[in-house]
This record gives C-alpha cells, sequence and structure tokens, in this order.
C-alpha cells in the first residue's frame, strides 16, 4: 500500500475540498483504504489552530470548531496521526539546519517512516530533493 506524508496546508486545503488532481486523488484512495496518509502530530496541530481562529483557505474561512476538524480529518476521515517519536526526532537533528521548523518536522516524519512522497505545496521541500505530490 502506498503511503504519504502530508502537511498542513494539504490538510486545510482538503477541508475546504479544493485539492488539485493528484492530491485529491490520494486523499479519495485514502478514503477508500486503498493508500494510507500520516500527518505528523505538528501539522495536525496547526490545522486545529487554524480553524480556532477562522483562517481563509483558498478563498473559504474555515468553519466548525478543532474538534470537528479533528473529527473529519483522523477519527472519521482519511488522515492517521504520525506523532513525533524518537525515530522523527532523528531525523529532525540531521536536517533542522536545512528547513524551517514546520517543513523539518513533516520531511523528519516522512522519512522516519519511508513514505513514498510528501503531500504539500512547498517548493523548498521538493528542491531539497524529496518527492513531492501535489499538482
Amino acid at each position: 500500500m502506498a503511503t504519504y506524508t502530508a502537511d498542513a496546508v494539504s490538510l486545510l486545503v482538503y477541508l475546504v475540498d479544493a485539492l488539485p488532481a493528484a492530491a485529491d486523488r490520494v486523499f479519495a484512495e485514502a478514503e477508500a483504504g486503498e493508500t494510507a496518509v500520516h500527518a505528523p502530530s505538528t501539522a495536525l496541530a496547526e490545522v486545529l489552530y487554524a480553524v480556532a481562529h477562522d483562517k481563509d483557505v483558498r478563498g473559504v474561512t474555515l468553519a466548525g470548531t478543532p474538534e470537528d476538524a479533528r473529527r473529519a480529518l483522523v477519527e472519521n476521515g482519511p488522515v492517521s496521526v504520525a506523532p513525533v517519536d524518537d525515530a522523527a526526532l532523528v531525523e529532525y537533528a540531521r536536517i533542522a539546519e536545512e528547513f524551517t521548523i514546520h517543513d523539518a518536522l513533516v520531511v523528519a516524519s516522512h522519512r522516519a517512516r519511508d513514505t513514498d512522497a510528501i503531500l504539500t505545496t512547498d517548493g523548498t521541500v521538493r528542491d531539497a530533493g524529496y518527492r513531492t505530490l501535489w499538482a
């Protein structure tokens, strides 16, 4: 089964149903149980924070509560939580100087779990040689 690491942006865009075709396909496969989408706990925390503060995503204001978002993504949705565990921290320590804290935690999770690609719009991650999927 293919596995992917999702960053906060991809999760937010999923919540407002505005994903581009390739990322949408991955989330649809995950909804069907054919693919796994992991999100670092830090990325999920960013999403819950954005929902709590009525952040605008792609012209859509996020509605509902952080708990609604958690349920939609994790409890009833296609995303599994990838805790920032020791393996991820080992990877983070190796790359911390190369990225922002957000990007480094996503890349560290991807590396620790050996996922197939990272669902992100972030060109910095792609330019660093990591396989990303978005368009």
